[in-house]
């Protein structure tokens, strides 16, 4: 069997070969040890300041890039809407508090801010509290999610998991990136779970048992449901992993409402209707009061922890934010923010600076999908373009440091170390890294690997062999 793939694999090679493009050979060799077929890998690579690629292997083929797509969206964001741009969510009511109560309800409108969370919620009510000398609100909290457009989104389509949090979708209003983190404590008699955050009307059901053995793939042997209030989670849980965190998509404006009540609650305010499930969405009337906003990090700010985390709600959240780039207004809002308008935006500003990407296929611009494709040249392209960019250095800086941080943060090859910032992705048979290097002599380079198919999990040593190539570059 060894010698037939050995076979296959000169036979790619020599067909490369025949394409006058030939792979370096420490790549070749890398390939060959994990019996990777070259065919399955498209690589571009080219000096920054240089008029044409030095390496463009099967470059033009349309691949799947898995969260590599990121680097798209966050290059289009920030020359679109700015390194500074913030977003905003807003608090109104129908009249001024009154001698320390608030009557007729509190209206709260978001405009996709993916970084909202529970500590910004208690800010906002300690806000209140002292703003208007405000100890009642009387009686519902109302939603106003109308920045985004209706979206028919199934959480569990793209692997089956609806309750794993990177499977939560962008809403117009979210705090915590609609996910609730428990932390999983074993020990021989039990396992203790702590839930965050542990708003007031959350029920728990718990029935998790430890058990010897190894690790494992421990997150897939839990069964996690949510009905309502109730949050259930049941299985088993090896003691040998010790403590754990398990992040659980929590979509609804429930779970919005329930934070918010809790949050005026542990401030010492009261809620004069005692019925916590007076949540609901109603879009902010035209007569309403602001009362105050909260206003998000910038854009450059939420860039590093998108991509060096690799979060795909915040990346879904900053792609359908694209649909404003033409209407910076964040009071007015004008128009609802969608997928196919990002789409349109992004695809004319690719066509503005000069790019016919005609293979690109987007789908939520952050990479998880089986949908999406770009060539490799075109995103090495993309790559040079951006290096001269305006923006270049929030680009850069919000990219995983080779070694250093990120998903890159257990990379250890010495000479690599902190000279390159790359972007990685990972899919069921998807694996990228895209990005730039430092070379020894101090040059830049843009880099593209991308593998789609099989053996594609056992690229990551025909990477390395890459990138120590293109360093070594005379």
């Amino acid at each position: 069997m060894r010698l037939i793939l050995a076979v296959l694999l000169s036979i790619s090679c020599v067909l490369a070969l025949a394409q006058n493009v030939q792979l370096p050979a420490p790549v070749v060799q890398a390939l060959q040890a994990e019996n990777v077929p070259p065919e399955n890998v498209s690589i571009y690579v080219q000096r920054v300041d240089a008029p044409q690629a030095l390496l463009a292997y099967q470059a033009d083929m349309p691949r799947n890039p898995a969260s590599v797509m990121k680097f798209v969206t966050s290059y289009a964001a920030l020359d679109l809407l700015g390194p500074s741009y913030r977003w905003k969510t807003q608090f109104y009511a129908l009249n001024l508090p009154q001698q320390g109560k608030q009557q007729g309800g509190i209206w709260v409108k978001g405009s996709g801010d993916p970084a909202l969370n529970t500590s910004h919620l208690a800010e906002v009510a300690s806000e209140l509290q002292q703003k208007f000398n405000l100890n009642e609100i009387c009686c519902e909290i109302l939603l106003d999610n109308s920045a985004y457009a209706p979206q028919s989104f199934d959480a569990g389509s793209f692997d089956g998991k609806p309750y794993r949090a990177y499977n939560a979708p962008a809403e117009a209003l979210m705090v915590n990136q609609q996910a609730i983190r428990l932390q999983l404590i074993p020990s021989n008699e039990k396992v203790t779970v702590v839930a965050y955050p542990n708003w007031s009307s959350l029920i728990k059901r718990f029935d998790i048992k430890p058990i010897a053995g190894d690790c494992g793939d421990w997150k897939n042997s839990l069964q996690i449901k949510r009905e309502g209030r109730v949050l259930s989670v049941r299985g088993e849980y090896p003691v040998s992993c010790g403590d754990e965190y398990l992040d659980v998509n929590w979509q609804g404006a429930e779970y919005v409402g329930g934070l918010l009540y809790s949050a005026w609650e542990q401030a010492g305010g009261r809620w004069t209707q005692s019925d916590k499930t007076a949540i609901r969405l109603a879009t902010v009337p035209a007569n309403a009061i602001l009362l105050t906003e909260h206003t998000s990090p910038s854009l450059a700010e939420m860039l590093r922890e998108m991509n060096k985390s690799s979060n795909n709600v915040m990346a879904r959240a900053l792609y359908l934010s694209l649909s404003r780039a033409n209407d910076l207004s964040q009071l007015t809002l004008a128009q609802a923010a969608s997928t196919a308008k990002s789409e349109k935006v992004l695809k004319a500003w690719l066509q503005a600076k000069g790019f016919n990407f005609s293979e690109l296929v987007l789908e939520n611009g952050a990479g998880l999908s089986r949908q999406e494709r770009i060539s490799a040249s075109h995103l090495g392209a993309l790559l040079g373009e951006a290096f001269h960019s305006p923006v270049m250095a929030e680009l850069s800086a919000s990219l995983p440091i080779y070694g250093v941080d990120g998903s890159l943060s257990k990379r250890k090859d010495g000479g690599l170390y902190g000279r390159a910032h790359l972007k990685t992705g990972s899919l069921e048979n998807v694996r990228s890294i895209a990005g730039y290097v430092l070379d020894a002599k101090g040059r830049y380079w843009s880099v593209v690997f991308i593998a789609n198919g099989t053996k594609a999990e056992a690229t990551k040593p025909a990477q390395d062999a890459l990138l120590n190539w293109i360093y070594q570059q005379d």
